[in-house]
């Protein structure tokens, strides 16, 4: 029998909101740009594309630069400057989510959200996250706060970013059967259109708009997790 797998989006769902904020803040302040509202933080692109510019500025990057690069198993590649922009900006960001992962511990994740995740492994099912934040952050947020379990799948993005979301579903599902998906944004809910996953609308994250119209479910605190995944 398949494995049946619970997806949980990692930034203002599995995280709090204003932990991101926070690391956002930090990066904000490196690279000399305003705060970015709460509509850039909705459209990752934007946001993507906004922290770019402000890099170049900063650095003199430019996208059309190709910059040698030595990977960390040793090969040499040639790296764009668009994706030596994001890394930039993204080594920004991970350094202040491993700040903020110190600084408040478990309170990173909202109150009773873990517990929940427990009982639905406890019940037999696997837990992923696919993310469009990189993997390393993921991962070492997760250690630094001292998350009690680990997540059986993470499917994260590189350093430079790009990594296709659909894919990596597309890829998890080789692993079992995707039954509900959590997120807090409607690109998050979309991610699993047509698997036969149930969405399910957290509101305590960033929501771009029109999430409760489309999710198969809302909700408000995590317990409620309790009457929907079984």
């Amino acid at each position: 029998m398949a494995d049946k797998i619970v997806i949980v989006d990692f930034a203002g769902t599995l995280i709090k909101a204003e932990i991101i904020e926070e690391a956002n803040k930090f990066r904000a302040e490196l690279l000399q740009r305003g705060l970015p509202p709460k509509d850039e933080h909705a459209n990752p692109e934007e946001l993507y594309q906004i922290n770019r510019e402000f890099v170049e500025n900063l650095t003199g990057i430019t996208k059309d630069m190709i910059i040698r690069y030595r990977k960390n198993d040793s090969e040499v590649m040639e790296l764009g400057g668009k994706g030596c922009q994001n890394q930039i900006s993204t080594n920004l960001f991970q350094i202040g989510m491993y700040m903020a992962a110190k600084k408040y511990g478990m309170n990173i994740i909202p109150k009773g959200l873990i517990e929940q995740l427990q009982r639905i492994r406890d019940a037999g099912y696997k837990l992923a996250i696919v993310s469009g934040v990189r993997t390393d952050i993921i991962s070492g947020m997760l250690q630094i706060a001292g998350m009690p379990f680990e997540f059986d799948y993470t499917y994260g993005q590189p350093p430079i970013l790009g990594a296709d979301e659909l894919a990596d579903i597309k890829e998890l599902s080789l692993h079992g059967e995707i039954v509900y998906l959590l997120g807090d944004k409607i690109s998050d809910l979309e991610r699993v259109e047509g698997t036969g996953a149930k969405s399910i609308f957290v509101k305590w994250g960033h929501p771009a708009g029109r999430e409760e119209e489309y999710a198969d479910y809302s909700i408000e605190k995590p317990e409620e997790l309790a009457e929907i995944i079984r």
